[in-house]
């Protein structure tokens, strides 16, 4: 019997006070050097890296992005479906422009898709499902003998590193999208 207990509210769990988990400099090397980029799906792959390891992207962020999202001359990536509902512009590093650049030109199935990642195999041409990145990520960690399982790990690895070149919590909450510090 449930009685009035069913009737008092859950007291919040605070946050954690352990600081999130990120990948030493030279695992988070390690990591974007495992990529096999003679292939296609490598390139594919290693391009998705890096736009959550230098853009610090969600994985639905990154599975949403579009062709029309690239602006190759400000070279920066508009992101409309973020977790907040608000469009972000983050300027994009050389080694990512780089990256996409051969993904999009060299590799890259041709597709009535707009999406800029698709598949190569099964459903060629098809967008790539968030499920289907953090796979491909799990197994990047396992080839590099990487103890990391969740993608969200890069994230927090490049909020510490910009933290700890000086960026200020400003600056890094607005580029990983937080509505607050």
């Amino acid at each position: 019997r449930i009685g009035l207990s069913g009737a008092v509210p859950r007291v919040p769990t605070p946050p954690s006070t352990q600081p999130p988990n990120t990948l030493a400099m030279e695992d988070w090397r390690r990591f974007l050097r495992g990529f096999p980029r003679a292939t296609a799906v490598g390139k594919r792959d290693y391009a998705i890296a890096l736009c959550l390891s230098k853009l610090a992207l969600r994985v639905h962020e990154v599975t949403a992005l579009t062709l029309d999202d690239i602006n190759w001359q400000a070279r920066t990536l508009r992101l409309n479906r973020t977790k907040q509902r608000r469009e972000r512009l983050l300027p994009m590093p050389d080694q990512l422009v780089k990256a996409l650049v051969v993904y999009l030109k060299q590799a890259r199935p041709h597709t009535e898709s707009r999406a800029i990642f698709v598949h190569h195999n099964l459903y060629m041409g098809r967008p790539l499902s968030t499920n289907c990145v953090r796979a491909l990520i799990r197994r990047a960690f396992e080839r590099c003998g990487i103890a990391a399982s969740g993608t969200h790990i890069l994230r927090h690895t490049w909020a510490t590193c910009a933290h700890r070149r000086g960026a200020s919590l400003e600056l890094i909450a607005d580029i990983l999208g937080h509505s607050s510090l």
